[in-house]
């Protein structure tokens, strides 16, 4: 069921919560706005944060799919679908005034390689479910699906540095727990929101767990904020691209921030 909400436009939402902090170079171009951005203005945002890196493929942020795009003479239109949008077509289906897809806009230009290698990921698990004679989808999502839209939605991912990651990726239940409160107030870990839908529960105030989190290796975790998120989205759109990854939800470590005290009013320092 979609959040119901009760905040409007905001441009200065990221004073709401310290954890918008992934975000804060992409939202400084709507801090002006009396009113919601439009498409048009979300494509500049992708622009001009996304202008001569690497590996980013361009995009816009287009009309929201309708009935009639994902059929063609009774068949499915794989490419008319939300993920085929992206992938074949280079466009992101969007609603204009809506938190969801505002922040789902800023996650496309925060993280552009993760974003995009997450929709390939859900694209080409379609294509191999679905015959191109197919006149319906499959009722159920596979548990590679699954896992992909959790993560898109509602994913964490704990950042560290290669000593530390080793540590935390052979440690396991209540021992890794411990490892991450540890590394978290040593400075050798940090969380970074990545879901849409995390950021969406943010602005409205509303309680946060934090459930599926994956972790990933950076070179320098105390580098400055942009450049520690540019680390992040290398290493998660590296990780994406193995289709050996996100093959379940289970593959998620599910450490709740909460419980952890890792989840506070100050995202650099476990309470």
């Amino acid at each position: 069921m979609a959040l119901r909400h009760q905040v409007g436009w905001d441009p200065a939402f990221v004073g709401r919560s310290p954890w918008f902090w992934p975000l804060a170079t992409a939202a400084e171009r709507f801090v002006g706005l009396s009113d919601w951005p439009t498409r048009g203005a979300l494509d500049a945002m992708y622009r001009g944060l996304t202008a001569g890196v690497s590996g980013v493929e361009p995009l816009r942020f287009a009309d929201n799919v309708r009935k009639e795009d994902k059929r063609r003479g009774g068949q499915i239109r794989l490419d008319g679908l939300y993920d085929g949008r992206i992938v074949v077509h280079g466009e992101v289906p969007t609603r204009e005034g809506d938190w969801h897809d505002f922040f789902n806009a800023l996650c496309f230009a925060t993280f552009p390689r993760a974003k995009r290698a997450l929709h390939l990921r859900q694209y080409s698990a379609l294509q191999g479910r679905v015959p191109a004679t197919a006149t319906r989808l499959p009722p159920t999502r596979t548990r590679e699906q699954d896992a992909l839209t959790l993560f898109d939605e509602g994913g964490a991912l704990i950042a560290a540095e290669r000593s530390a990651y080793l540590q935390l990726s052979a440690a396991a239940g209540a021992e890794r727990e411990a490892f991450l409160r540890a590394m978290c107030e040593r400075e050798q870990a940090r969380i970074v929101p990545f879901g849409h839908a995390l950021f969406e529960h943010l602005v409205e105030g509303l309680r946060v767990p934090g459930g599926f989190t994956q972790l990933v290796a950076v070179e320098h975790l105390a580098a400055p904020d942009a450049e520690l998120v540019a680390q992040v989205d290398r290493a998660l759109g590296a990780l994406l691209a193995d289709p050996c990854s996100f093959q379940s939800p289970r593959a998620g470590s599910h450490l709740r921030l909460d419980v952890l005290g890792l989840w506070s009013e100050r995202p650099d320092v476990a309470s």
